[in-house]
């Protein structure tokens, strides 16, 4: 109840990207076409990658002109942005270069799969070039995951939420295979997903999930208030958490803004989220049709 009772002044007081633009002060309510273009080449080089072609800078700042620069104006092209393929593109492509240290999807795979076959004697007798195509060892799954994550991007742009994609990465064994022991991969998906190092107790139980159950179907270890028996366990405790959910808050304020969320927005923030299929394009939105966004 306390939360409900809290969430309208959550609403008010929230920074920038929840404000409206009728709160500036009189004589301050006009901006130049020049502070209009420089948004435009802001938020296409941040949701695109790439700065707007002429007719497209035109045409946006013509636009918000012509709906006076307004919240609402703003969030109508960022939804445009996001929509686009592009986007999509770029959003994984970013995810992977935090997630494999600069690696791209191919590369990381690569490596992976050359270190399974040169470990692993049944793989000898293999003259595929690409060593993931070999029928050998756990090659074949390694193939079937990378290419699962190839139509991430495609399944991103078809509106599969973010935290279902990013759980996608995080259970593949091309993502965890290079993490080292046990206590590396629960290190890892807390600095990759959570946006925070992890705890003691948090690596020792997670480190004893990852392990796995002594007896079946029993629990290991204990994070966040659930107890798991595996890594898939691990897996589901940290996607289905609110801390997940307020890491997502802070890795988009801090792509976009450069700064970490007051607490009052952190916790706004949040309850916008589906506790269940959390999706971050509605934070991109909020951030990026904001009035700090607009001025920085």
């Amino acid at each position: 109840m306390r939360r409900h009772f809290l969430q309208p002044m959550l609403v008010l007081s929230c920074f920038a990207a929840c404000e409206h633009d009728h709160q500036k002060p009189v004589g301050t309510n006009t901006d130049t076409e020049a502070e209009v273009q420089r948004y435009v080449r802001r938020a296409y080089l941040d949701l695109s990658g790439r700065p707007p072609a002429d007719a497209d800078l035109a045409a946006a700042t013509t636009q918000l002109r012509d709906a006076g620069n307004t919240a609402e104006a703003r969030a109508t092209f960022v939804d445009g942005l996001i929509a686009t393929d592009t986007f999509a593109k770029l959003w994984i492509e970013e995810l992977e270069n935090s997630i494999f240290g600069g690696n791209t999807l191919d590369r990381q795979y690569a490596f992976v799969c050359s270190i399974v076959r040169g470990q692993d004697r049944s793989c000898d007798a293999c003259t595929q070039q690409d060593s993931c195509a070999c029928s050998c060892g756990i090659l074949p799954t390694l193939l079937v995951e990378r290419t699962d994550l190839m139509a991430a991007a495609t399944d991103f742009a078809a509106n599969k939420s973010s935290s279902s994609i990013e759980r996608r990465y995080a259970a593949a064994v091309g993502y965890f295979a290079l993490n080292g022991d046990p206590e590396g991969r629960v290190s890892a998906l807390f600095d990759d997903f959570l946006a925070r190092a992890a705890e003691p107790d948090e690596i020792e139980n997670g480190r004893a999930m990852v392990i796995g159950a002594i007896f079946p179907n029993s629990p290991a270890g204990l994070l966040f208030h659930r107890h798991g028996g595996n890594y898939a366990d691990l897996i589901d405790i940290v996607f289905d958490s609110e801390v997940y959910r307020e890491a997502m808050v802070r890795r988009v304020f801090d792509r976009y803004l450069a700064r970490d969320p007051k607490p009052i927005e952190l916790a706004y923030f949040v309850t916008t989220l589906d506790a269940n299929d959390p999706d971050a394009r509605g934070l991109v939105r909020a951030v990026l049709s904001s009035r700090e966004y607009f001025e920085q």
